[in-house]
């Protein structure tokens, strides 16, 4: 338990409300950015959990969702190669940002929440605590966010990962730390056991 210089527990409270609010900003961001993987001028191509800018081949600056996009990318190799083999087009990219996209969402939603509770400094007996449903959340989009940017469509240099993958990992850092400071100052207090065990008026 941490204490002050009076003994006291110190109440992290604000900063943990402080960065449950931060990461949560981060998250969201991350969850509708396109801009995970990217490249820059002369051909500004980008893409996220949801889709991609820039990428339409067949319709200058267009976007697409990942889905339409690596489709596209197989049938333009078939087209030219006759097989997709030389799509470079993992079939793993477009379900994990799929995947990412709905954990971030859960993630974001369940930080603000805590921070509200924790905010109006209620303590609540939840089935699942909405500490416990972001903490799962970016537990799990450790593996998803890693394999969507690990399976980025294109050769390789084609795309590196660029800003909205950044903000994700820092969101994540803020949000699993600032989850564990809520989930104890939102946690009901256990009823003690021993109280009036000791009770005169019992004796």
């Amino acid at each position: 338990m941490n204490l002050d210089l009076s003994g006291k527990p110190k109440d992290n409270r604000t900063l943990a409300i402080g960065l449950a609010v931060a990461a949560a900003a981060l998250l969201l961001f991350a969850a509708f950015s396109k801009s995970w993987v990217a490249r820059p001028a002369p051909i500004d191509i980008g893409f996220g959990p949801l889709g991609c800018h820039n990428c339409n081949i067949e319709e200058a600056g267009g976007g697409m969702s990942n889905f339409a996009f690596i489709d596209m990318l197989r049938d333009k190799a078939t087209e030219m190669f006759g097989s997709d083999e030389q799509a470079h087009a993992s079939g793993a990219f477009a379900p994990m940002g799929l995947a990412s996209f709905v954990l971030l969402l859960l993630a974001g939603l369940g930080l603000l929440a805590s921070a509200g509770l924790a905010a109006k400094k209620l303590r609540k007996d939840f089935p699942i605590a909405p500490t416990t449903v972001a903490l799962l959340s970016l537990m799990l989009s450790l593996l998803t966010a890693c394999v969507f940017v690990a399976t980025k469509p294109g050769g390789a240099g084609f795309v590196g990962v660029s800003m909205g993958f950044w903000a994700y990992g820092i969101g994540a850092v803020m949000g699993i730390a600032s989850a564990q400071m809520l989930a104890k100052l939102l946690r009901p207090v256990d009823p003690d056991l021993l109280d009036g065990a000791m009770s005169p008026d019992q004796y």
